[in-house]
């Protein structure tokens, strides 16, 4: 089945490393888009879409599945607690609606902006009573307070996930991004939702901003075998670490693959400079969910601790977190890196 990474927060990707990093390593791209024949994708989408590379994902497809009733539930249970904050602290500000004047209407940022078709009829009618949503005609587009937008647009792409029939994987460009759906669990609940935060630092090769689509694209097609083999290497870490029974095992998988990686990263970059695509070194952390080591931990450490293994070498490290991840994947998903961030470097080029 083809991988999908579903960029995050925005319908446009503005960050050309991020896309260029995207299209290289993942099979398909996607964002969330209010509806069909939406007329304001970026150039690069657009043609990318033409190229049956990026693929819109439509809420609808949430809101006639069968997640439909525990999406609108969760967005209500969500504001209700963004209210009770709001009740609990009366000197914060964060429920001040912000203004949008109407002539960013057509490049809209969705924190202050949202169209009337990523909104159930339910949830509109809600916003609207609280006065956390108003009309401002202008083609669809309605003006929300900013907070509830982003409750609303993390919850979206989070059921957009889940919901999808295809294999699918949050990516994002910043820790902040990330945060925002999979976010730090300090609960009761944190042995159960133990991760891996696997960070392969400045050695994943990305093609430099003057590569066209183009170039990436036939490079993809023409080594296809090669390419595939070096994600596969990412890939096999992500399933070891998710099927290790102790922390000694994690450790061992990750010097395996600090191994095997200096190996096939020298014949991959070998194929790159022959191909004579000039690519910077960049950086990419992924979170895996551990669920045999969670169960360890809890009856011989207990919830609290929060071990790290960490590498000496610069190329890897592993630590263990909390994040709360587990409703928010498919379970048949679960066994491989549900969520990425994709870090740029600009240094570490590699010449021709």
């Amino acid at each position: 089945m083809a991988q999908t990474i579903l960029y995050y927060p925005k319908i446009n990707i503005n960050d050309g490393v991020w896309l260029r990093n995207a299209l290289l390593y993942w099979d398909e791209i996607s964002s969330i888009v209010p509806y069909e024949r939406y007329a304001e994708l970026s150039h690069e989408l657009q043609y990318l879409q033409s190229l049956d590379v990026y693929h819109p994902i439509y809420p609808q497809g949430v809101f006639f599945s069968e997640f439909s009733d525990d999406f609108c539930k969760c967005i209500i249970r969500r504001v209700e607690r963004y209210e009770d904050s709001i009740a609990y602290n009366s000197n914060t500000i964060c429920g001040k609606r912000q203004t949008v004047q109407k002539d960013t209407i057509y490049a809209p940022n969705l924190q202050d902006l949202i169209h009337y078709n990523k909104i159930p009829y339910e949830l509109l009618q809600i916003f609207k009573e609280k006065r956390f949503i108003s009309d401002v005609n202008s083609n669809g587009w309605l003006e929300i307070d900013s907070r509830i937008a982003s409750i609303y647009m993390r919850t979206l792409a989070e059921y957009s996930i889940k919901c999808s029939n295809k294999d699918i994987v949050l990516g994002t460009d910043t820790v902040t991004n990330n945060k925002e759906i999979y976010r730090v669990d300090k609960g009761s609940e944190q042995v159960k939702n133990q991760c891996c935060k696997i960070n392969i630092e400045k050695c994943l090769p990305r093609p430099a901003l003057d590569v066209s689509y183009d170039d990436i694209l036939q490079f993809k097609h023409r080594r296809k075998d090669e390419l595939e083999a070096f994600r596969m290497k990412i890939r096999e870490l992500e399933a070891n670490i998710y099927h290790s029974d102790s922390l000694e095992m994690i450790t061992h998988y990750e010097e395996q693959f600090i191994e095997e990686w200096q190996q096939s990263s020298s014949d991959f970059y070998k194929v790159l400079k022959e191909a004579k695509i000039k690519f910077y070194m960049s950086s990419l952390i992924t979170l895996v969910g551990i669920p045999f080591v969670g169960q360890l931990l809890s009856e011989y450490i207990g919830p609290i601790a929060a071990p790290i293994i960490q590498n000496t070498a610069p190329m890897i490290n592993v630590g263990i977190g909390y994040y709360d991840y587990r409703k928010k994947i498919s379970p048949a998903k679960s066994d491989g890196g549900f969520s990425y961030i994709i870090k740029a470097n600009d240094d570490g080029i590699i010449q021709m």
